[in-house]
């Protein structure tokens, strides 16, 4: 008897707590209108990360610094007209010091790979025969400008048409050469002549 009353109890007590427990449960549900559903919390959006900022000092692309010589190469548009093509050419004092310029450019035609093309190079042009070598002084923020002339002309249809696509140009003796593609991007299409003429350098105007 004792033990049939023990198990009894702890059977009492058990079904005690299963009711208690339920009824805690109850009072959790929405439904009573006592303890309401938690709502999601919306996160705060990531502030959104700020633009990079330039290092101080840096040169911004698409400007070439100075070369170490202190002269800058650079190249025009190519301008057409019956088979006739002219190049300019600018040599352009970037540095601190004067820059001597004498005679013509020394120039040499290249390919796609930058490899020398097999292509005269003929110091004068009719285009302009009124500009004669000279010997002048560059100072710094100052250019020269010269041209490359060409003619499109193919008379033989056994050999290859020429075509360059950079210019090689040495501004002065011990001076490092500088390559450059035509402003338009070219190409320099030679023909058959394998020749290009140059004008002598001279003082850019003033502006």
């Amino acid at each position: 008897m004792l033990t049939t009353r023990g198990t009894s109890g702890a059977r009492w007590r058990s079904g005690a707590v299963l009711v208690a427990l339920a009824a805690l449960a109850v009072g959790c549900d929405d439904e009573t209108g006592d303890a309401p559903l938690p709502r999601p919390v919306a996160s705060a959006p990531a502030p959104a990360p700020a633009p990079p900022q330039g290092a101080p000092g840096e040169t911004p692309a698409g400007d070439a610094p100075c070369p170490a010589s202190g002269v800058r190469v650079g190249t025009g548009m190519t301008e057409a007209a019956m088979g006739l093509r002219a190049m300019g050419l600018t040599l352009e004092n970037c540095g601190t010091k004067p820059f001597e310029v004498s005679g013509y450019p020394v120039l040499e035609v290249l390919d796609e790979r930058r490899a020398r093309l097999d292509v005269a190079v003929v110091r004068g042009s009719s285009v302009d025969s009124t500009t004669k070598p000279s010997t002048f002084t560059l100072v710094p923020g100052t250019k020269a400008t010269a041209s490359v002339v060409w003619r499109n002309t193919v008379t033989r249809t056994d050999v290859v048409a020429t075509e360059g696509a950079y210019v090689r140009i040495t501004p002065a003796p011990g001076a490092a050469a500088q390559t450059a593609a035509p402003q338009d991007g070219g190409p320099l299409d030679l023909g058959n002549t394998g020749r290009v003429e140059l004008t002598p350098w001279r003082p850019a105007p003033d502006r």
